[in-house]
């Protein structure tokens, strides 16, 4: 009589045959397992200080348990709010600008038919990723400082000078710009592997039909990145609320900080600038990822009602 397989052994013995078929893949994805094991999860168990009153004599599992003390601290706090406004705000404007920008210069790529003039013009615009954002601030300054570039042809107008690295009014479209010219090119990327994927008897079949240029990137193109387009944007939603510590902390002075001040920053500086309140940044760090996952899970979810391939899961 043969002897009846348990689905848990079925799936076990697949498992050990994949295993010995591809296990040089496998042990190359051990080094990224270990990694993130060790910097990111096994570092999560220290979140359990947004719950207690931490100080290094007594260490994490020594100190006083407060229970939501720092939760209730920071959400009573107008500051926080103030801050909280700040992080929702700019990193709103960041994503109604960033997100479209990378598809939009992906399809101006996709129309250019010279393959030297369009490679050149992918290496300009992917190069300031590779600069850091104080490389990038430098370039900034020398453009928009009081003595700067905008100001001297200003003055040589006969117009005054404006000091727009100090003023709340500039700030955010600045913020904004900065991020785009540095990230628009890298973020293109994704967007042109997914249309070199477009199938050209597409394109030939609606120019057939006498469809236009535009026509044909509303009725191909587009369509056909649609489930990338869906993928990127939850990813890019998940991070709404992690508004650029690098560019914010290079950016940021005291006659903006009114409008530049994030909640990256303002953890980092009340966690280890100013008074060391270890506890109190631990708890609005975790209130800010709480917040993230909301959003990410509801954006998914979003994204799969609109198209069953869009979404991360």
């Amino acid at each position: 009589m043969t002897q009846m397989i348990r689905p848990n052994e079925r799936g076990f013995r697949k498992f050990a045959v994949l295993m010995r078929k591809y296990w040089p893949v496998y042990a190359l994805f051990v080094p990224v397992v270990i990694y993130y094991i060790l910097f990111h999860y096994k570092p999560m168990v220290g979140v359990i200080i947004a719950f207690k009153n931490y100080n290094f004599a007594d260490g994490i599992w020594g100190s006083a348990w407060v229970g939501l003390k720092h939760f209730r601290r920071f959400l009573g706090n107008g500051e926080f709010w103030r801050i909280f406004k700040n992080t929702v705000l700019l990193a709103t404007l960041r994503i109604a600008v960033t997100f479209p920008a990378p598809i939009v210069l992906a399809l101006m790529f996709n129309e250019v038919r010279s393959y030297r003039y369009k490679k050149v013009l992918q290496t300009i615009s992917y190069l300031p990723h590779f600069v850091s954002f104080v490389i990038v601030y430098a370039v900034l300054y020398n453009f928009f400082s009081y003595d700067g570039f905008v100001n001297s042809v200003r003055a040589s107008m006969g117009m005054e000078k404006v000091l727009f690295l100090g003023s709340t009014k500039y700030y955010r479209g600045m913020f904004v710009g900065m991020a785009l010219w540095k990230e628009v090119g890298w973020g293109a990327i994704i967007y042109l592997a997914s249309l070199s994927r477009v199938s050209p008897d597409l394109y030939e079949a609606a120019e057939i039909d006498g469809a236009s240029k535009l026509k044909q990137i509303w009725h191909v193109t587009l369509p056909c990145i649609r489930p990338i387009v869906s993928i990127q944007f939850v990813r890019t939603m998940g991070s709404i609320m992690d508004v650029s510590f690098d560019q914010t902390l290079v950016m940021n002075n005291t006659m903006v900080s009114q409008v530049a001040d994030v909640l990256s920053y303002y953890i980092y500086k009340i966690g280890l600038l100013s008074s060391n309140q270890f506890s109190y940044a631990t708890a609005m760090g975790l209130f800010n990822s709480a917040i993230s996952l909301a959003i990410v899970i509801i954006t998914n979810r979003g994204a799969k009602l609109i198209d069953e391939e869009g979404g991360l899961w």
